[in-house]
């Protein structure tokens, strides 16, 4: 079984710094005994997160849902979030091979950060979770600055603002179709 640990660091910000700004409201449960523990560094592999409000997602196996950020590269994977971008939305980090639940493996993989650290990607897209997310489920950084949005477990981005309302039907859309140029909200 692969190990993914996920770190996060839940912030405040004064505002938008381009990567969708957490309040902070939530974030002494990040560094409370309990908020480590729910926050990752245990051995863990992808699942599917079914029936949030954006629908079924892909989530670290605390239930978490991870994001996509449409700053980023998926040829070859590269992530656009580093330094103050990733407290707010920490990097699904991995050791090893990941491994997947209810998500086709070839989807699967890894890529190294410019820190070194490795960062698990599905579809070539680097994995994060939210900051603002304090509950397994939560979707709250669904759709946040228009850049970042859950993961469904074909690859696809999901669409809507995570109430349920879905663009095109069926709630996703293929993630190379926002990589055309567009600022993404940042």
């Amino acid at each position: 079984m692969t190990a993914i640990l996920l770190t996060a660091a839940a912030c405040g910000s004064d505002g938008d710094a381009g990567y969708g700004g957490y309040d902070g409201a939530d974030k002494d449960s990040a560094t409370s005994e309990e908020g480590q523990d729910q926050q990752g560094g245990a051995d863990t592999t992808l699942q599917v997160a079914k029936g949030t409000s954006a629908g079924d997602v892909v989530a670290d196996s605390d239930g978490y849902t991870l994001y996509m950020f449409t700053q980023d590269s998926t040829e070859p994977p590269t992530s656009t979030c580093a330094a103050d971008c990733a407290q707010q939305w920490p990097p699904a980090l991995a050791e090893g091979d990941p491994t997947a639940e209810g998500v086709e493996s070839a989807l699967v993989g890894t890529m190294e950060r410019e820190d070194g650290e490795t960062q698990v990607t599905i579809a070539g897209w680097p994995l994060y979770r939210y900051a603002g997310d304090v509950s397994p489920g939560d979707v709250n950084g669904q759709a946040m600055g228009g850049s970042w949005y859950a993961v469904a477990p074909d690859g696809r981005q999901v669409e809507g603002d995570g109430t349920g309302g879905a663009e095109d039907g069926d709630g996703t859309h293929d993630m190379d179709m926002d990589m055309d140029g567009g600022s993404g909200g940042y």
